[in-house]
């Protein structure tokens, strides 16, 4: 009867200190801007999708969804909000931008955009491009918006702005060289480990169970290829598989490897189940790219980079949590707490399972 207190308690510890961080898992938190500067005209297109829309206020009747309706309706509120946000000055001038048409439109993942289109007349020869993108506090510190800036002669580059690095410079002559871009996505690849909560829960349900260290050694490095491997083969357009499948797929991993817990005696073998999986989790990645947009200059070093920045989060946690796990090795509770950490993390494995295969809203992703 202890023993069942304690296994009660210590579900419900896990689970206290892992729900605040799934409630936002996976969901990528990005606007879209692309700006286009020729010898004579500054054109700029800004994307939101619903989620962005109700922040900026757009949900009039407070349900927390958007319509068709609703979205088109609060078109000129939304332009207002990139009038007030999105600064551009070329030459140092201030750019007075003018709006366009806006539009609602699906992506092919049948997410909803509001599609906002200004521009401005440019009397003098371009040299330099400052673009800064501002964020209300509501917005959180980890939105993103993504922009791709083509200018004169140049190559197209792809920017990122974030709260931390809110404005950029472009100039005729200096595109962002492969280093830069390179740093970049290294960047986008550990925050896409550290804030991609299923993939984190999948490493830990693998190596709660302990083991020795060449063991654990073997399951990440399986895993690692193993991604690595599909990603290129996915963002490269080899091999292409429905989103909807894939993200079910590594929800059904975790919950597979948190039950496979309750019978495994030994990990020497494990690293072959983990490579298996980890092809599932590398389309995964991909999609994350995909929506990210790589560049076509540099495609190669950012995909390289970003894979880069998906080991270095990987190996961040294993080197924080080995030492705990080997620790509790030696308890007397450990399997104890090895069963109850694997039902936590195999209950939000089925809740992201169900919600994926049917669609449904009551984990965001």
């Amino acid at each position: 009867m202890k023993r069942m207190s304690f296994l009660w308690a210590c579900a419900f510890v896990v689970s206290s200190l892992v729900a605040p961080a799934a409630v936002c898992a996976h969901k990528i938190n990005t606007s879209y801007t692309n700006i286009v500067v020729s010898a004579d005209t500054l054109k700029m297109r800004v994307r939101y999708d619903d989620f962005d829309l109700i922040k900026i206020g757009l949900d009039q009747d407070g349900d927390d969804l958007l319509f068709y309706e609703e979205m088109e309706a609060g078109l000129d509120q939304a332009f207002a909000f990139v009038e007030g946000n999105i600064t551009l000055t070329i030459n140092g001038q201030a750019v007075t931008l003018i709006r366009g048409k806006g539009d609602i439109t699906p992506d092919n993942k049948g997410n909803m955009f509001a599609n906002l289109y200004l521009g401005a007349p440019l009397d003098s020869p371009f040299e330099v491009l400052n673009v800064q993108v501002d964020w209300p506090e509501h917005f959180g510190d980890d939105h993103k918006n993504l922009g791709q800036i083509l200018l004169p002669g140049q190559p197209l580059v792809q920017a990122i702005f974030t709260a931390e690095a809110p404005m950029q410079t472009f100039a005729i002559l200096k595109s962002k060289s492969l280093w830069e871009q390179a740093y970049e996505f290294i960047v986008l690849g550990v925050e896409h480990i550290f804030l991609g909560y299923d993939h984190i829960m999948f490493l830990l349900a693998l190596i709660v169970v302990g083991g020795r260290l060449r063991n654990l050694v073997k399951i990440v490095s399986a895993f690692t290829v193993a991604h690595s491997i599909t990603l290129c083969l996915a963002v490269l357009e080899i091999v292409s598989l429905p989103a909807q499948w894939v993200e079910a797929g590594i929800a059904l991993s975790i919950v597979y490897v948190a039950v496979e817990n309750f019978w495994l005696k030994r990990t020497d073998y494990r690293w072959l189940l983990t490579f298996f999986f980890g092809l599932v989790h590398g389309f995964g990645f991909a999609n994350v790219l995909r929506d990210l947009g790589l560049p076509t200059r540099g495609l190669v070093t950012s995909l390289f980079s970003f894979n880069i920045g998906v080991e270095i989060g990987q190996i961040a946690i294993v080197v924080l949590v080995f030492p705990l796990i080997t620790w509790l090795n030696r308890q007397s509770y450990q399997r104890a707490v090895v069963l109850a950490v694997s039902v936590c993390i195999g209950l939000f494995g089925l809740g992201w399972f169900i919600e994926r295969v049917f669609e449904l809203e009551y984990m965001p992703i």
